[in-house]
């Protein structure tokens, strides 16, 4: 009662009004502008091996499910990779064999009950090894089993440096079927072009975070409340 009495001494009539909309209007609404809903990064609190069977996100919006970065039964986490996430691929030759041979990286954006989800964009460091698979594809799923390639083309990594190297941003804004989805999408990043799938020089993956903790992989987009 006595807040009550403050607010109406201190607005006028015309601005108590406006407030108490914009109040009531955030009553059972969210809205997110875009930001980060997920990201990783490898380095902090502790660096990862590279050879764990998953990583959660470390940024992870309040609205989703916790979300695992994880592999397909065709990448082996043999080789270490200190601040990534990386695996031996199989001898593919192109994507319809990577998707055979289950030889992907995947992780997923699922909404909590009542909200939905906008995606914007998607970024990436990779690392790749001389003898590496180096050409890849994301590709995106609402049921689980249908994948949907994404972007014009493939793309190949020629850079071999041990930190990788930054991906160009991936624009998920334009694609209908990512916006105002309220279910689990499941994204693959399918991998092939190895030379051999023996030695020591055949590890692909994320990475690598820095000692500061820089994210290897982030999803921007929005979330509202349905």
């Amino acid at each position: 009662m006595k807040l009550n009495l403050i607010c109406r001494h201190l607005l006028s009539g015309k601005q108590l009004a406006f407030v108490s909309i914009i109040f009531i209007a955030s009553i059972g609404f969210v809205n997110i502008s875009n930001a980060q809903l997920l990201a990783w990064q490898f380095a902090l609190p502790q660096a990862s091996k590279g050879t764990e069977a998953s990583i959660n996100a470390t940024t992870n919006n309040q609205f989703l499910e916790i979300a695992q970065l994880t592999r397909g039964e065709g990448v082996q986490p043999k080789q270490g990779n200190s601040r990534g996430f990386s695996g031996n691929f199989g001898v593919d030759e192109n994507y319809d064999d990577a998707q055979k041979s289950n030889a992907y990286f995947q992780f997923e954006v699922n909404p909590k009950t009542g909200y939905e989800v906008s995606l914007t964009s998607l970024d990436a460091i990779l690392r790749r090894q001389e003898q590496s698979a180096h050409v890849y594809r994301w590709a995106y799923s609402l049921d689980g089993k249908n994948f949907v390639k994404i972007g014009d083309a493939d793309v190949e990594i020629t850079f071999t440096g041990n930190n990788g190297i930054k991906q160009q941003t991936i624009n998920l804004s334009s694609i209908k079927a990512l916006q105002k989805v309220s279910r689990k999408i499941t994204f693959r990043l399918y991998a092939w072009g190895a030379l051999t799938n023996q030695g020591k020089a055949i590890a692909f993956g994320f990475g690598k975070s820095d000692a500061k903790g820089s994210n290897a992989l982030v999803v921007d987009g929005t979330i509202t409340k349905k």
